[in-house]
């Protein structure tokens, strides 16, 4: 998981997810949790599956890491 910086709050990128999606995304080394709306498409692909709004991406990490290992359920 990424995120990037024109995403609006609460919101998120996927290759392949409907959007309006609601993405419940898991820090897989904290356990700390967020959910996202599917709003935008993203072209990063495997290993990178979902690109997040910065806030939402705070939610789970210190932002400075840029890419977090998590799981998603939708």
């Amino acid at each position: 998981m990424t995120w990037y910086s024109q995403a609006p709050a609460g919101m998120c990128a996927s290759p392949s997810l409907p959007f309006g999606t609601v993405v419940t995304v898991t820090n897989t080394a904290t356990g700390a949790s967020t959910s996202c709306t599917v709003d935008d498409r993203e072209e990063s692909g495997y290993p990178r599956v979902l690109d997040m709004s910065p806030s939402g991406f705070a939610q789970l990490a210190d932002p400075s890491r840029g890419v977090v290992e998590a799981t998603i359920s939708w």
